[in-house]
């Protein structure tokens, strides 16, 4: 029976390895339960057009499972967990990280390394091995009939804030070197966030440096427009989604999403994915490894009521 407060939970993973606080075997877990308790993954597709007033297709039991970026342990430790459960999923991918290596079995497969290390390694040294190849996304969509979206062409990171909150490297983060260019042991650091959210500041001669938001707007244009371009190229389909870095966005970023042709966008601010909510900011709950799976079966029953999700959820971005 179809309830009039029905709300379509998304979860949302990134990595899944042995070096991650989620391994395989949680994750199996976690599909494990999503089955046990009789819910049905569908399709962003799908998601969009319930939120937009169609509730025709809908199971009685939807979620929405997402992973971000594209790691290269999605390739070979989640994909066949999902195939083995016969679920689909949306994949959000960083465009400038994929790389032409033919795809990769797990015989042939470099060590899995953590989110923060395939990060910095991508931004500071340029090596993209951390992240699915051009070949393994086409397949993922393709061969095994997953969705792939974009999450930007670079993940841009900016500073948000002048007031240094540490100097390095007592205080790490993966996107720091990327953001300074080159950062020495006492440098100033300060609160990062996403270059498209945010004006933000660069630094110059060691001190903050605000951007402007002409410059934001260039940048928001170029990573929207751009990875959605190289996807549609490389999977032959539409690419109508995006996952917003870090989660965060604005009324500047949301206008260009809606300007670059995107249907809708998925955020980590929490709340309903109910009829005729804001498809610009889709609520998502993040899953952690240091949850128990206790945790995950709650989240899921609260977040499928529209009124217990609009009641417990929590947003954590700008307002637009």
């Amino acid at each position: 029976m179809f309830s009039t407060f029905k709300s379509i939970p998304v979860i949302s993973y990134t990595s899944i390895s042995d070096k991650s606080d989620i391994t395989k075997e949680d994750f199996r877990n976690h599909m494990r339960l999503i089955a046990q308790e009789g819910y049905t993954p569908v399709t962003a597709v799908t998601l969009h057009d319930f939120m937009c007033g169609d509730s025709s297709v809908i199971p009685e039991k939807p979620l929405v499972i997402t992973f971000d970026a594209c790691f290269f342990d999605n390739w070979i430790n989640v994909i066949p967990t999902l195939d083995e459960f016969g679920f689909k999923a949306v994949f959000f991918c960083v465009t400038g990280f994929l790389h032409d290596t033919p795809k990769r079995s797990k015989r042939s497969a470099i060590e899995c390394l953590t989110r923060e290390q395939n990060f910095e390694k991508a931004l500071c040294g340029g090596d993209f091995s951390g992240f699915m190849s051009r070949q393994e996304i086409y397949e993922t969509v393709h061969e095994f009939g997953h969705e792939v979206y974009s999450a930007s062409v670079t993940y841009p990171m900016i500073f948000r804030s002048s007031s240094a909150t540490g100097t390095y490297p007592n205080k790490k983060h993966w996107c720091f070197k990327s953001v300074c260019n080159v950062i020495q042991e006492g440098d100033k650091v300060y609160d990062v966030g996403s270059a498209l959210a945010y004006n933000g500041y660069t630094i110059k001669d060691g001190k903050p440096v605000l951007r402007g938001m002409d410059e934001r707007a260039k940048l928001c244009r170029y990573e929207l427009e751009e990875s959605k371009k190289e996807l549609e190229y490389i999977l032959a389909r539409p690419c109508g989604f995006l996952s917003w870095p870090c989660g965060q966005y604005d009324r500047l970023s949301v206008s260009i999403l809606e300007e670059s042709g995107y249907k809708g966008a998925f955020t980590f601010d929490r709340g309903a994915n109910a009829k005729h909510t804001d498809v610009r900011i889709i609520k998502r709950i993040r899953v952690k490894g240091d949850k128990p799976i206790s945790w995950l079966k709650r989240r899921l029953s609260m977040y499928s009521n529209s009124i217990s999700a609009s009641l417990f959820g929590r947003k954590f971005k700008l307002k637009i």
